[in-house]
């Protein structure tokens, strides 16, 4: 939330003259620093940001401005499970042909219920993150809209069963413990919950969405600022928000530029875990450094997919070894590595991994037409 700071607070520091000349590119110690505090509670105050930093809250939210205008890093927000429990998350592999690869991709990018765009090595060109309202709308939207964009060639989906990790909870692992300490140490209501937590006895009316679609395009609008941009009074606001999180309806994400922060290389592994073995989907998720997704996956011979962040593609072979050796009951059937992110959760990405625009993620719309 965008809060105004008194004029009592707003002294000159020692920062002001570097962040005025600094390069928007280039991330320092406490970029990444705030950017973590942000992970951890999206929607703090800068009070409580700058308690955690030691760094006046001015400043702070000076810097995080200059982050997000740059595309840098930002926050968001969606709907988790439409309120509907049969709706459904997909990974879809897409293949197409090389000469329109491209093209498809920018295409399906400003499709709402396309999530994620990637452009990967391995079996598939594309791979995509689709959330819809069920399975006969995913059906829908596989066999009419996907497959009737020129240059696809084929399409495998993959319904997403489980999630143990995803890139909400991905964090960069600066700050120490006092800092984590300052900013976890109340209530965090709007955090994700997994599938099988998640509350499905009221689902989302108009004013439900136009909240999370606002908040999709900023997720730490102010109450004044979603009251405008709605049209809703400010106690409506207040109310509808406060019910969605406590709900666990409604999740905020921050998210950064992987290339600027140090984590560039993503890393698909397609595997098997037998479906008893817990231990080793705690391991993954717990001591296979860099993982940021863990789901169990339906639909062919791999049940378990995972997105392992890495800092270079020298890397990959000591993740191999990490994987054989915290995780030996993962049989790994496949991989890929991400060669470019063309959107994630949301957001168009340029070729920096920078936010370049904003596709509101409106799960509720009809199935794209083709012409």
């Amino acid at each position: 939330m965008n809060e105004v700071i008194p004029d009592t607070l707003k002294m000159h520091d020692t920062c002001t003259m570097i962040e005025e000349t600094q390069d928007s590119a280039v991330l320092d110690d406490v970029d990444l620093a705030l950017i973590n505090c942000l992970q951890l509670d999206p929607r703090a105050s800068w009070r409580t940001v700058g308690d955690a930093l030691k760094v006046d809250p001015v400043t702070v939210a000076r810097r995080w401005q200059r982050l997000q205008d740059s595309g840098t890093a930002w926050v968001s927000a969606r709907a988790t499970g439409h309120g509907r429990p049969e709706s459904c998350l997909a990974f879809v592999e897409v293949d197409c042909t090389t000469s329109n690869a491209l093209t498809i991709a920018e295409r399906l990018a400003r499709w709402p219920h396309v999530l994620s765009v990637e452009h990967t090595s391995g079996p598939g060109d594309l791979t995509l993150l689709v959330e819809v309202r069920d399975m006969a709308f995913l059906s829908r939207f596989l066999l009419r809209s996907l497959a009737s964009v020129p240059g696809i060639v084929s399409s495998r989906a993959h319904l997403v069963t489980e999630v143990f990790a995803i890139g909400d909870d991905w964090k960069l692992q600066v700050l120490d413990a006092a800092q984590r300490a300052t900013m976890t140490d109340r209530p965090v209501r709007y955090k994700y919950a997994p599938t099988d937590q998640r509350h499905h006895g009221k689902t989302f009316d108009a004013v439900d969405r136009q909240l999370i679609l606002k908040l999709g395009e900023d997720g730490r609008s102010s109450i004044a600022e979603l009251t405008v941009g709605t049209g809703l009074s400010e106690s409506t606001v207040r109310r509808r928000l406060a019910e969605l999180t406590s709900r666990n309806q409604i999740v905020f994400r921050c998210d950064v530029s992987l290339p600027l922060s140090g984590w560039p290389l993503v890393t698909w592994v397609w595997g098997y875990v037998d479906p008893t073995d817990r231990s080793t989907i705690r391991a993954l998720v717990e001591r296979v450094p860099g993982t940021r997704v863990c789901m169990r996956i339906s639909g062919g011979r791999a049940n378990t997919l995972l997105a392992i962040a890495a800092h270079s593609l020298r890397e990959t072979p000591i993740t191999e070894v990490q994987l054989a050796q915290e995780a030996p009951g993962l049989v790994v059937l496949n991989r890929s590595v991400v060669l470019r992110s063309m959107k994630r959760v949301g957001r168009l990405l340029d070729d920096e991994g920078k936010s370049a625009g904003v596709v509101p993620m409106d799960i509720w719309a009809e199935a794209p037409e083709i012409e």
